[in-house]
């Protein structure tokens, strides 16, 4: 386990106010491993509310102001239907705004799709890109706004749901080791995929 890697645990540790023995911490490969280990840590407290659908639905209303569209906005319906490339970024910004809540950085590919997926150079294939924001659904878009708002949705002593520690978990994540939140999925493992050593 690299210092990476310790770092992030002491994070996760000190924002849920557990410990997470070395032993455990060594056996934690993917981001859904140390959720479910928080998990079974943590004391939940069920609620009624239903975290997504309350931030579905304020995407939902301003994404109908913004994109004067007719077409149902559904949780599978990509961003790039709702949102042509030109709109993008001005509209992207008026989102964050309406919203008050932080979101994906759009990126290089997000303006320009005829962009390989990789930097190379030499003629070699180095760098991967990221991969563009608008390409995700209205879905992801609500899993990547709570991780990157988990303050103000979700309060630590009263966790009702392992969603809700899946998103902390995705958001600081993002914020320890910089890999951008649409890039942080529950199935990745930490050394391979998102580059922890």
């Amino acid at each position: 386990m690299g210092l990476d890697s310790v770092e992030l645990v002491m994070s996760i540790e000190d924002k849920f106010g557990i410990q997470i023995e070395d032993s455990e911490a060594e056996k934690i490969r993917t981001v859904q491993d140390f959720a479910d280990i928080v998990f079974s840590r943590i004391i939940t407290n069920p609620t009624d509310k239903c975290l997504t659908q309350i931030v579905f639905y304020r995407i939902r209303k301003v994404l109908r102001n913004l994109s004067s569209t007719e077409k149902e906005i559904r949780p599978d319906t990509k961003i790039s239907e709702l949102l042509t490339q030109t709109q993008l970024k001005e509209k992207w910004s008026l989102l964050k705004t309406e919203l008050g809540l932080e979101l994906p950085n759009l990126v290089a590919l997000d303006f320009n799709p005829e962009l390989g997926s990789h930097v190379k150079i030499f003629g070699i294939k180095t760098i991967k890109r990221t991969t563009p924001v608008s390409k995700g659904t209205i879905r992801q878009l609500v899993d990547w706004t709570i991780s990157l708002n988990r303050d103000k949705f979700i309060d630590v002593e009263k966790i009702s749901s392992k969603y809700e520690i899946e998103r902390i978990i995705c958001g600081i994540t993002e914020d320890r080791i910089g890999v951008p939140i649409s890039e942080i999925e529950l199935h990745h493992s930490f050394t391979n995929d998102l580059g922890v050593d």
